[in-house]
């Protein structure tokens, strides 16, 4: 469970003007960046299900989740009536609706021990990651807008590197950072690469010799340090200089090596239904992911 607690609306109707029925398709509401939304995203197109994705921009993703009724934070998946927050009860949603291609394995102790790692690689790694991810990034604008605000493009990206100081100042507040977190979220980013080494299989994966929801949790949650090429959206920070203190870390342990082979592996095509028009509002709520 990633940061925060599941929450499930029945009957709630998407936002006005999408143009989505609450009872077709699955839509994912999501943050193009973001760790927990790329868990979501990597589950959908592994199962291959066709889906509608309507990104928000950082900031402005909470009143659109406080609309919704599932919590403050994306991803917001509408799925069969229902709108779904968080990425594990989202996950398991999918598993219940779409069986195929399971993350879950079928053996009951083996299934336990994946839930298990998912569960301590969500509540353990991935808040310290995207601490770091951002702390790393935001002395750098041009960084933080491409990472963070892809989607941002002639004046609208003029206003933004102007605004940037509130920005700046908006991400350190929500995401509590200071000198004191950045040094836990190190240790715990080590605590979680001592649990993998004990954990990882002879076969590569987390469980057994396949793939499961431990191995795409505890990628996805690393993602944005690592920049692996099959990530789906920008990646501006691939190798960039600022984030080698965060991958040198990561190296320690051979989750540089082992998240790359996973995206090779694993990160198949995109199941997503083109044609539908990514959110493109004001940059005046920009602030931290979630």
């Amino acid at each position: 469970m990633q940061a925060g607690i599941s929450t499930v609306s029945r009957g709630r109707a998407p936002a006005a003007g999408t143009g989505v029925s609450a009872n077709s398709v699955p839509v994912l509401w999501h943050l193009k960046v973001s760790n927990y939304n790329e868990k979501v995203r990597w589950a959908l197109d592994y199962k291959a299900i066709p889906h509608v994705r309507r990104a928000e921009i950082p900031g402005r993703h909470v009143a659109v989740a406080k609309r919704f009724g599932t919590g403050t934070t994306f991803p917001v998946m509408q799925l069969d009536g229902e709108t779904i927050g968080d990425s594990t009860a989202i996950i398991a949603a999918l598993e219940r609706r779409y069986p195929d291609r399971p993350l879950y394995p079928s053996d009951p102790d083996e299934r336990r021990r994946a839930l298990e790692l998912e569960d301590f690689f969500d509540e353990e790694l991935g808040p310290y990651a995207r601490t770091l991810v951002v702390h790393h990034m935001l002395p750098d604008a041009g960084l933080t807008l491409g990472a963070f605000f892809p989607d941002l493009r002639g004046p609208r990206r003029v206003v933004a590197r102007a605004m940037f100081p509130g920005i700046r100042r908006r991400f350190v507040s929500s995401l509590g950072i200071s000198a004191e977190s950045v040094e836990r979220a190190f240790a715990k980013v080590r605590a979680a690469g001592e649990r993998f080494r004990s954990e990882v299989q002879p076969s590569g994966y987390l469980v057994g010799d396949r793939f499961t929801v431990a191995d795409l949790t505890l990628a996805a949650l690393i993602a944005p340090a690592v920049a692996p090429e099959q990530f789906p959206y920008p990646q501006p920070q691939r190798d960039h200089p600022r984030l080698a203190p965060v991958r040198e870390v990561l190296d320690e342990y051979g989750l540089i090596e082992w998240t790359r082979n996973l995206y090779a592996f694993h990160r198949g095509p995109s199941a997503e239904i083109r044609g539908t028009p990514a959110a493109a509002g004001p940059v005046s709520g920009a602030g931290a992911p979630a």
